[in-house]
């Protein structure tokens, strides 16, 4: 690419025949994200690795969409870190992608975890049916009679137009 055959040049000569061309990773970062949401994942994940390793610092929203990408992808680990980060810099303002970060925790097994972000995410947003579904699937895994009765009565909380989405499998 351009970019880089410009960075190569910089290089060569020291410094002293080319200017340093730092905006790569918002490229590889724009181009990911596009692919992520033409469900492109295995490139998409290519592309944002690249964009968080050329960014040479943490970058929440490269962090962030990089995480999307390792959780589309089935690196749930890798996700849990990237978005730990990402929430790390973002941490007095909560985010609607802590409710990923928290659906990644619940994969992982890790309930408190999961419950905790979860928490925050409602008392941000307390109306969103995102939420309420994910509180109720946390809810009903935790198995047992008054998590399940919880669970129920979460689902129903979601107005009857969004949570019939919830029952279509497309839509999931």
């Amino acid at each position: 690419s351009l970019c880089r055959d410009n960075n190569r040049n910089y290089e060569s000569s020291g410094g002293k025949n080319a200017r340093r061309c730092d905006d790569l990773y918002l490229l590889l970062l724009n181009r990911g994200s596009v692919r992520l949401n033409n469900q492109m994942q295995r490139e998409a994940l290519e592309d944002l690795s690249l964009a968080d390793s050329l960014r040479g610092r943490p970058d929440a929203v490269v962090l962030q969409n990089l995480a999307r990408a390792q959780e589309i992808n089935g690196y749930y680990s890798s996700s849990d870190r990237s978005y730990n980060t990402a929430i790390s810099m973002t941490a007095n303002e909560v985010n609607p992608f802590w409710l990923r970060a928290s659906m990644v925790k619940y994969q992982l097994k890790d309930e408190g975890g999961a419950m905790d972000l979860l928490r925050r995410v409602e008392n941000r947003f307390p109306e969103a049916p995102e939420v309420r579904a994910a509180y109720a699937t946390i809810l009903w895994g935790k198995g047992g009679e008054d998590n399940e009765e919880s669970a129920r009565k979460k689902f129903l909380q979601i107005p009857d137009r969004q949570r019939k989405k919830y029952g279509d499998g497309e839509f999931l």
